[in-house]
């Protein structure tokens, strides 16, 4: 089968990083050649680099875009080169090189020759066969990638900030330039849309008036924005300095009910790391929210004490690593009286691991919910 052509647009971090794995691992795609706005390289990883006016020169199959100028560059394309959008994709490392284990999985599902078993699942393999791979296989990702999304930089802080949820959600500083922000402000927005498979919120893991909780891995905090009105008090952990400086402008009108911790939650006090038992061992607790990079499970066994005398609500990522969701699941039916579920839908992991472990590489669920059980 013949390699898909590509053009790459973008040789800033993302591109070379991109450029430096095809160097290293077997890829479905070839690289006819970089273009670039603004570089003075000539080459890169043995790959010519030329101006976005050469295209034409230059057979391809599509345009990959590896830059956070992603709307204005597929504007260009569009509007003054006259290419098609149909050929454009946004791209992200490492996600060209998981992609190919992932066609190779489904092959006969994306042929069309075979179905599968779940109907979600087969959703995103039906996406995949004509949208390529991307961490959230559903339409609404590119409804997001072309949305302009207003931020503001706030001259006092030095801080950038966009509205979410009605208000004022800041950022860390290392995102430093307007481009910057608008894209992890849409990444931020976009796990929360009410169709994603990252969402915290859902019937079955809300937050009633009067509750306390705890966020572990609070980030920016789009997930205390949301709940903040209701919460009698809320404990934001974060192991960033730069998103607890983030933390402490988004909620400056609210630390009354508001309580920053900077940290690495796990299952021990040692090594700079903090267990949710210790922290909270008098504290009631009615939810627990967990995004911490594939830590999960060794913070729940910190907060085993806590759970069995609060029985809290439950959200915690599963897709970090390939066995947490299966894992997690088993300990959270062990420990307490719960119901768990999983959220809908399906994500793809694009880290670091995903690339080291390609044979590994699947659709995964994002969320598991723990409900305490109802007699």
């Amino acid at each position: 089968m013949d390699k898909k052509r590509i053009i790459l647009f973008g040789i800033g971090n993302n591109g070379k990083s991109i450029m430096d794995a095809y160097g290293l691992y077997d890829a479905d795609f070839e690289v006819a050649v970089i273009t670039d706005n603004q570089s003075e390289l000539n080459d890169y990883a043995g790959v010519k680099v030329v101006s976005a006016e050469q295209i034409g020169n230059y057979e391809y199959d599509e345009i990959w875009i590896a830059s956070i100028y992603y709307r204005e560059i597929k504007r260009q394309l569009v509007d003054e080169l006259h290419i098609s959008p149909s050929v454009i994709r946004y791209v992200e490392y490492p996600m060209p090189f998981l992609e190919k284990t992932i066609r190779s999985h489904y092959e006969e599902e994306i042929a069309g020759r075979k179905k599968c078993l779940s109907g979600e699942l087969q959703q995103v393999i039906d996406f995949v066969s004509d949208n390529g791979v991307r961490m959230y296989c559903y339409s609404f990702y590119d409804e997001y990638m072309n949305r302009d999304v207003p931020v503001c930089y706030d001259e006092e802080r030095k801080l950038y900030y966009g509205i979410c949820f009605g208000r004022k959600m800041y950022l860390s500083r290392k995102y430093d330039t307007s481009q910057k922000a608008k894209l992890y402000f849409q990444y931020a927005c976009m796990e929360q849309d009410e169709r994603s498979p990252h969402r915290y919120l859902t019937e079955y893991f809300g937050i009633e008036k009067g509750d306390v909780g705890i966020d572990v891995g609070a980030a920016e905090g789009i997930f205390a924005i949301q709940v903040i009105d209701d919460v009698e008090h809320i404990y934001l952990i974060e192991a960033d300095a730069g998103w607890c400086e983030a933390l402490e402008a988004t909620f400056c009108n609210e630390r009354d009910k508001v309580t920053i911790l900077q940290g690495y939650v796990s299952d021990t006090d040692q090594g700079g790391s903090l267990s949710l038992d210790t922290v909270f061992r008098n504290k009631r607790i009615d939810f627990i929210k967990m995004d911490i990079e594939g830590a999960e499970e060794k913070a729940l066994r910190g907060a085993e004490g806590l759970i069995k005398r609060c029985v809290p609500k439950m959200a915690v990522c599963t897709y970090h690593n390939a066995e947490d969701e299966k894992a997690i699941r088993a300990w959270l039916e062990m420990e307490g009286p719960y119901t768990v579920k999983n959220s809908p839908g399906y994500v793809i992991c694009q880290g670091e691991w995903e690339l080291e472990h390609l044979e590994d590489v699947d659709f995964r669920r994002a969320l598991l919910w723990a409900e305490r059980e109802r007699k």
